[in-house]
């Protein structure tokens, strides 16, 4: 790993313009690990600059489908053959194990990048046809512009891909501005796309405050889209900076997942499930199952289980291929999921495995179960992000579908059940943009993965996820030939 990083700006890597940086930190440490160049007020407008710039005048808006596809093509083979060295990083720094980083996230990068290399060279519509009778009709579909995308930390390379990489693929131009905790990946994927040959001012990346950096990339009216990944707090502060030229705004926001058992359910198959949910990326995952509900029937042979195996999980270096769980990405969110679990107790809750620090260094915290009854208590109602999990108790399915779906959020939520028709009828009455059977977690690059309330708008991955950084346009083709069209009459003139 570098010493230090730069941004990069209209195909240059620059400095900061104020010697300012940003220290990077290995949540497994909490120790220095690098340090990247912090953008100024100047160059966040010369990085949209650069973008407007590319967009209005440069070929890669107007350069073929199958052009696009090609570079894009080409990236997704540097990352193929340098994958272990991303994934190291990204464990490096977010903390996640090595294990998903090298087996997961990667291997479906790589994945996403094909998959939308290939589907944005084939955009379908309505064929020509004539709807009145004089006329003729059909759809096109044009990149948006200049895309701010502005990137989270838990994942920090991936949720490039979504948003970045959808939105060139079909056109446009972004700024990319990562999490400042996070921005070292997004920095070689900028140095594997100028490799490649990417016309300069298509791919920029600024790193910075998002109280500052962020703000301003959001209200520069050069700027077309806002595409975020985030929390819902800040989600809407985006839309209100966007608002003033109404830009487009895709949001994917916070989650609380509901992972419902029905007594019917393969209860081994639910708790390896369970495990798994709750545990993704450290539990630092907008679609992690928080919420339990578990049929009464088999409430207690649940929860057993479920203790059995969380006391196999391994937590340690996440860089070792052998540990199950790494650290949180910093201390001071360490503190705030731990103030969580204060709230869950003083709430009537009670502690029934986890909650404490396991290790000395590093920002380490058990995967943690309360047990409890209130449905409307803090923990089962606001998104922690960490690995804390609520297990509750329910009767019948329209009591458990209604408790699922008592939260603001709707992103993603799953059954466990062999009745084939209680499940289909869940994933109608649950409001929820994914809803798994017996699964929970999968999201292929064919299917969308959007949101529901205020998880959000709009989607990522699929068809649906690339239309997001389009506009719809309607052309319409004269095709009698007339001068006068026979439907003037209604404005000037007589029939």
């Amino acid at each position: 790993m570098e010493k230090k990083y730069k941004l990069f700006i209209n195909g240059v890597w620059v400095d900061s313009e104020d010697g300012s940086s940003i220290d990077v930190i290995n949540p497994a440490t909490g120790e220095k690990i690098t340090e990247v160049s912090q953008a100024s007020q100047n160059q966040v407008n010369a990085a949209v600059d650069a973008a407007r710039e590319a967009f209005d005048r440069g070929p890669w808006s107007r350069m073929a489908p199958a052009e696009r596809s090609n570079l894009l093509l080409k990236v997704a083979e540097r990352i193929e053959n340098k994958l272990q060295e991303y994934a190291t990083i990204e464990s490096m720094i977010s903390g996640k194990t090595i294990k998903q980083s090298s087996n997961y996230d990667m291997p479906y990068i790589v994945d996403n990048i094909r998959y939308m290399a290939g589907t944005a060279r084939n955009f379908e519509g309505k064929a020509l046809k004539e709807y009145v009778p004089e006329g003729a009709s059909t759809i096109r579909r044009d990149p948006i512009g200049v895309v701010a995308a502005i990137t989270p930390w838990n994942y920090p390379l991936m949720e490039v891909i979504w948003r970045a990489i959808a939105a060139i693929s079909v056109g446009n131009t972004v700024v990319v501005k990562p999490a400042s905790l996070t921005p070292v990946t997004t920095l070689m994927l900028a140095s594997d796309l100028e490799a490649v040959g990417l016309p300069k001012g298509v791919f920029n990346v600024i790193v910075g405050p998002g109280s500052s950096v962020g703000e301003q990339l959001a209200k520069n009216k050069k700027v077309d889209m806002i595409a975020f990944t985030g929390s819902t707090e800040v989600g809407k502060r985006l839309m209100e900076l966007g608002s003033s030229t109404l830009k487009k705004v895709s949001l994917e926001l916070g989650g609380k997942a509901p992972f419902i058992v029905f007594d019917d359910a393969d209860v081994e198959a639910a708790v390896q499930g369970a495990v798994v949910g709750g545990l993704v990326n450290n539990g630092e995952d907008c679609a992690n199952s928080t919420r339990y509900y578990i049929h009464e029937n088999i409430y207690s042979k649940f929860l057993d289980a479920l203790l059995r195996e969380l006391r196999k999980v391994k937590i340690g270096n996440p860089l070792d291929e052998t540990v199950d769980m790494g650290p949180l990405i910093s201390e001071s969110h360490r503190e705030r999921v731990e103030s969580y679990i204060r709230k869950g107790i003083e709430e009537g809750g009670k502690l029934t495995y986890g909650g404490k620090r396991p290790l000395s260094k590093g920002f380490y915290l058990e995967p943690t179960v309360i047990e409890t009854d209130n449905n409307s208590s803090v923990i089962v109602q606001e998104e922690i992000f960490g690995p804390v999990w609520t297990v509750l108790k329910f009767k019948d399915y329209d009591e458990v579908i209604e408790k699922a779906n008592d939260v603001i959020y709707g992103l993603g939520a799953s059954v466990w059940t062999k009745d084939i028709t209680r499940a289909i009828r869940a994933t109608r009455d649950l409001s929820f943009a994914t809803v798994w059977i017996n699964e929970h977690v999968p999201v292929p690059s064919e299917m969308p993965w959007p949101s529901y309330k205020q998880s959000g708008s709009g989607s990522s991955l699929s068809t649906y996820g690339l239309e997001e950084y389009t506009y719809v346009k309607h052309v319409y083709f004269d095709i009698s030939g007339a001068t006068r069209k026979s439907w003037y009459y209604q404005v000037y003139g007589q029939k």
